[in-house]
């Protein structure tokens, strides 16, 4: 091997350690970069590359020293600049110098465990320098005042920012140093926001009525809502701009913690209800989104409940609103959806709390929801309702019987509908029969075959009336026996309300037609025995009057008084009266409604809209209408509350035995129980809510019934007597 020159080593390291003081300074190298390439090839060949390697290091670190000395001496208004300024000379100048001493970087750290790269060394370098001094904490502090200096909605230099940023993570300083720093500052930033903002909220008012007492700094909670959201869209944005993005994440949980999560009962106790009350989707959505990602469900889903319970009360404990009471509710009951749906996401947690709130407030006035819904369906049902179309109604039906699913009294409701089903059957009011089958339909899918037997076998009925009306008509056409057309309708006893008889003594034409129907059922349905209901039934007679003649529609009641006048044209109260069998308050109803009503076909002296014994009637020739068809409706009196009250004593008393029934059966099975264990169990039996008295009174019952025995030594106990 041929031997080194005397001063090789010395010499080349001159050479290296000039050149990168000159790029240091944006010098010309003293030689050409090809020949500084070869001396360190040379070095490293004949293994000195850890001295040429300790050299530039220590060239690196002098330089670093000096610069950020320089920097860290000038006032804080310069050091952001000048501190960007160094990184960019400095990255550029240490890749310059990586390329002279790539040989190094290829062979000597290769080949040396734990020997960093020229370029992390070079890293290295300024990162020490930085932890060494004050200048890491300066830059911190400094670099945090321009992201509030933004925040406060003053401009940064964000290309400053965002190198200097990259400058920290190449460094190695962003997590470890600069992120524990720029947490606690947004912490403090926005706790500072939340409290001075939170402490001054206010009510929402109309734009219109501004409070003149409100400060101009003060928001209400949509307004506050919004400028959580801004402040979200402010840190996205600004972690995407020049902040890491690791940073992202804990800055928006620290926003959401400030301004969100610590004051979230404010927030909902000061504007949630007049939100939801005004129908603010968009505000609430924010809130919904805003709350649920700091995991304050709980908290929306109490006030929620507590709203819905609080407005539908509202509604349901005013009897003054029960003529729109259902209207009212299915108006709620949509819009409440309407924030499910738009707001809140349709969340599971708060679609529950608003079904068992509706159904508690539902509930709270015991029978009458039931009632008033059976009403409500009743109107929409009935022929008169020509505004809608079907697909109306059907839609219309699809939410009442939604609302029928938060009802808990619906054997009431089944004893009400059915009532009404029967009228509109009967009196032929109803929209249409396809309808009334597809409101059943409903029905029985929402609570089974057992609820609509009833309901259904009275549509099975109407069906079969039609299909033997029809019969007996081509009978009476071909025998031409009889000089009136006679209709009947078969009514299944089990399936129909009760109604009570009514003594009408029924025109001779009518009594003929009457017999040939009973001989004609017999024929096709023998061993049956029919009992005639002329209260329920109408007629269509034809009347001469001056002007013409006019078709009325009536009551068979109706019709048979005014018969009567056929040949006499003026009556007395008694002689309408033992003709027709009527007495009391139908005799009465009936002569007001032809002689008291619109449509009076009947005079009566002395005038008055009020019926006396002593009263004579006149047939009305006079009468006058642009109808060709007048309909002549019954006085109704105090007949729906009356009958109101006879359908819920109905009702009553069926429950009377349901709940003796269900009593029995937990005990049977268990032989003994004591009460709080029966009380427990008796509502998962029952289909309807029972107090406690009357369930203790029909305990009482079926002790004096010998159903059951309390126990010797504890009275609580019950037992069952086989």
């Amino acid at each position: 091997m041929t031997p080194l020159p005397a001063n090789y080593k010395t010499d080349a390291l001159a050479r290296l350690k000039s050149a990168i003081q000159a790029i240091q300074q944006s010098q010309p190298t003293p030689q050409g970069l090809e020949e500084l390439y070869r001396d360190c090839e040379g070095l490293c060949l004949h293994k000195f590359g850890s001295d040429i390697y300790a050299m530039a290091k220590a060239e690196l670190e002098a330089y670093a020293s000096q610069r950020l000395g320089e920097i860290g001496r000038q006032p804080d208004a310069s050091v952001l600049g000048l501190t960007t300024q160094f990184w960019a000379d400095y990255t550029q100048q240490l890749d310059m110098i990586k390329c002279v001493f790539l040989y190094l970087d290829r062979t000597y750290v290769l080949q040396s465990a734990n020997v960093a790269s020229l370029w992390s060394m070079g890293l290295s370098v300024v990162r020490q320098c930085l932890v060494d001094t004050d200048m890491k904490s300066k830059l911190v502090r400094l670099i945090l005042g321009e992201v509030a200096k933004e925040r406060d909605g003053k401009s940064a230099d964000q290309a400053s920012l965002q190198s200097l940023i990259q400058m920290l993570v190449d460094l190695g300083l962003y997590s470890q140093f600069f992120m524990p720093s720029l947490i606690d500052a947004t912490r403090e930033y926005y706790s500072r926001e939340s409290r001075r903002l939170v402490g001054s909220l206010v009510a929402i008012q109309p734009v219109e009525e501004p409070r003149p007492d409100t400060p101009a700094s003060a928001m209400s909670v949509p307004q506050y809502l919004a400028h959580v959201k801004l402040r979200i869209d402010e840190e996205t944005q600004r972690a995407t701009r020049y902040l890491s993005a690791n940073s992202k994440a804990p800055l928006l949980n620290v926003i959401m913690t400030q301004l969100i999560e610590k004051h979230a009962e404010r927030l909902l106790m000061t504007s949630f209800d007049t939100m939801a009350d005004a129908f603010m989707l968009a505000d609430l959505a924010n809130l919904y989104s805003l709350l649920t990602s700091v995991g304050k469900i709980e908290s929306l889903k109490r006030y929620w409940a507590t709203y819905i319970k609080k407005v539908g009360i509202l509604l349901v404990q005013v009897p003054e609103l029960d003529v729109s009471l259902v209207s009212e509710l299915l108006g709620l009951k949509q819009r409440l959806d309407d924030i499910m749906k738009s707001a809140f996401q349709s969340n599971n947690i708060l679609a529950h709390a608003l079904r068992d709130s509706f159904e508690s407030f539902v509930n709270t006035r015991r029978n009458k929801p039931a009632q008033l819904t059976a009403k409500f369906i009743d109107q929409c049902m009935r022929s008169g309702n020509k505004s809608a179309t079907d697909e109306d109604i059907d839609s219309l039906l699809d939410r009442v019987v939604v609302l029928f699913r938060f009802i808990n009294d619906k054997d009431l409701f089944e004893a009400y509908y059915k009532r009404d089903l029967a009228k509109r059957l009967l009196y032929n009011k109803s929209v249409s029969i396809d309808t009334e089958r597809s409101m059943v339909q409903k029905l029985r899918i929402e609570y089974g075959l057992g609820y609509t037997k009833r309901l259904e076998g009275m549509l099975r009925d109407m069906d079969v009336s039609s299909g033997l009306d029809g019969k007996f008509t081509n009978l009476q056409q071909a025998q031409e026996t009889c000089g009136i057309d006679f209709h009947a309708t078969i009514l299944t006893q089990a399936f129909w309300p009760t109604y009570e008889p009514l003594p009408l003594v029924i025109p001779r034409e009518a009594e003929l037609a009457q017999e040939q129907f009973i001989q004609f059922y017999n024929e096709k349905h023998n061993g049956r025995k029919l009992f005639w209901q002329p209260n329920l039934g109408t007629c269509l007679l034809k009347v001469a009057f001056d002007e013409g003649v006019k078709e009325l529609s009536l009551t068979i009641m109706q019709g048979t008084v005014l018969l009567l006048f056929s040949e006499r044209d003026e009556l007395s109260y008694e002689q309408i009266q033992e003709n027709t069998g009527l007495e009391g308050i139908e005799l009465i109803r009936t002569l007001q409604s032809l002689a008291c009503g619109k449509f009076r076909v009947l005079t009566k002296e002395p005038k008055g809209r009020d019926v006396e014994v002593t009263d004579v009637f006149r047939f009305n020739a006079a009468f006058k209408s642009s109808y060709a068809r007048v309909k002549i409706g019954q006085i109704l009196l105090k007949e729906v509350e009356k009958e109101s009250k006879e359908v819920e004593e109905h009702v009553q008393f069926d429950r009377m035995y349901q709940v003796d029934a269900a009593i029995v059966r937990i005990l049977k099975a268990r032989k003994q129980a004591d009460h709080p264990t029966l009380m427990s169990e008796l509502p998962g039996q029952l289909k309807f809510n029972s107090t406690a008295t009357e369930i203790k009174e029909r305990i009482e019952t079926l002790i004096e019934r010998d159903y059951l025995k309390r126990d010797e030594t504890d009275p609580s106990i019950y037992h069952y007597l086989s």
